[in-house]
């Protein structure tokens, strides 16, 4: 492509930005369509290599779902680095974990800043299927985070430290308490923690200078989670039960100055307490600091 288009029409301005600005271009594109860009012309062909990788390997990637990780594995390999989102939302495993662990190993995600990994719910297993220590091995550079659908490494979680990750997800994952605390204990800078039916989880305490935003529920199958002590959070603002029917039964803050928001309660929530006032069997709350 060049100045103009074949038939004289208007110049191609775009084809005119700066590789760096190119580049964010196509990094902010679905998959599919920054692989394309190699089509444009001679000038864009090295761009998409060249530009942070944004992999999604879902429907958005491909149509036809056993196709997925054959064009996935085809991008890693052709792909330089570094990576800034790897998504893979409710991905059908079967046997392939160890090509799971192969593609969070590519040097094409080195760097990483978000990544979406979960498991498909149809894959229908006596145990979660394990995540592999390799989806954590970008901790140093994250900044989103969320896990799904797997059973965590939890021998892992004591040596972890997260400085950059601002938002932490877990929902359906298989988790000992102590792992919980020690993931929490290595996030310097953590806004959003949202913990949705996780299972393993008993008594969670949190104590965070960051943290602003808390939703949590407890296991769909049983009622498991039986209390929840914000020790010390002095930024929080807001603390959600996601699924109130699903506990904990209490709800213990200790300090938490600039929370003005709790959401719905329900029997199973039976009782909040801050400081040393308690409420119990309350339907909603709306708090001012």
């Amino acid at each position: 492509m060049g100045d103009g288009d074949a038939t004289g029409g208007a110049p191609d301005l775009i084809s005119r930005l700066p590789d760096e600005v190119l580049g964010d271009i196509i990094t902010l594109l679905p998959t599919r369509d920054g692989v394309r860009t190699q089509a444009v012309s001679r000038r864009w062909r090295p761009l998409w290599r060249a530009a942070p990788l944004n992999l999604q390997v879902d429907y958005g990637l491909c149509s036809q779902h056993t196709n997925h990780a054959n064009l996935a594995t085809k991008i890693l390999d052709g792909h330089d680095g570094p990576g800034r989102c790897f998504t893979m939302p409710g991905f059908r495993l079967r046997n392939r974990l160890a090509m799971v662990d192969g593609w969070l190993r590519s040097r094409a995600l080195t760097g990483l800043q978000e990544i979406n990994f979960s498991y498909s719910t149809l894959d229908r297993q006596q145990q979660q299927p394990p995540m592999p220590p390799s989806a954590l091995r970008f901790t140093a550079t994250l900044r989103v985070a969320k896990f799904g659908h797997c059973k965590f490494p939890n021998e892992v979680a004591p040596s972890l430290k997260f400085p950059h990750l601002k938002e932490l997800s877990l929902v359906k994952v298989t988790i000992s308490e102590d792992a919980v605390h020690g993931l929490l204990s290595g996030c310097y800078v953590l806004e959003i923690l949202l913990l949705e039916r996780n299972v393993g989880i008993g008594r969670l305490r949190i104590s965070s200078p960051t943290l602003r935003s808390i939703g949590f529920s407890g296991p769909s199958e049983a009622i498991e989670f039986h209390e929840l002590v914000v020790e010390d959070a002095p930024r929080l603002e807001r603390l959600l039960p996601l699924h109130p029917d699903q506990g904990p039964a209490t709800i213990r803050v200790m300090r938490a100055p600039k929370l003005e928001t709790v959401g719905l309660l329900s029997a199973h929530i039976s009782k909040l307490e801050f400081g040393t006032t308690a409420f119990q069997e309350m339907i909603a709350l709306s708090l001012g600091t």
